[in-house]
């Protein structure tokens, strides 16, 4: 029997964070995004702060995902912007504010 992938629209925050849930359940997600890039649409809104803090964004299933990489989870006290949501953590980097 052939395994198809479970499809993700949008690798936004919550496209991603759901690909996490696909991947810790063993399953291989194939993640769709009409952008450019990853979060591509978040861009376009660098200026706005969210009104959650950090600690209330970050998926935990994505954060399990990342944490073996060096990526450093953001401060949680923190509200982001749509420029700090998008940008991409290099290992031994965190996110600022």
């Amino acid at each position: 029997m052939n395994e198809f992938p479970v499809v993700v629209v949008g690798a936004g925050p919550v496209g991603l964070a759901a690909a996490a849930h696909v991947l810790e359940r063993g399953l291989k997600p194939l993640v769709l995004e009409a952008g450019p890039v990853a979060g591509s649409a978040v861009t376009r809104w660098n200026h706005v702060r969210l009104f959650s803090p950090w600690s209330e964004l970050v998926d935990p299933a994505a954060a399990r995902l990342l944490e073996p990489t060096g990526w450093q989870r953001p401060d949680g006290d923190k509200y982001p912007t749509g420029a700090t949501t998008g940008r991409p953590s290099s290992p031994g980097r965190s996110w600022s504010t």
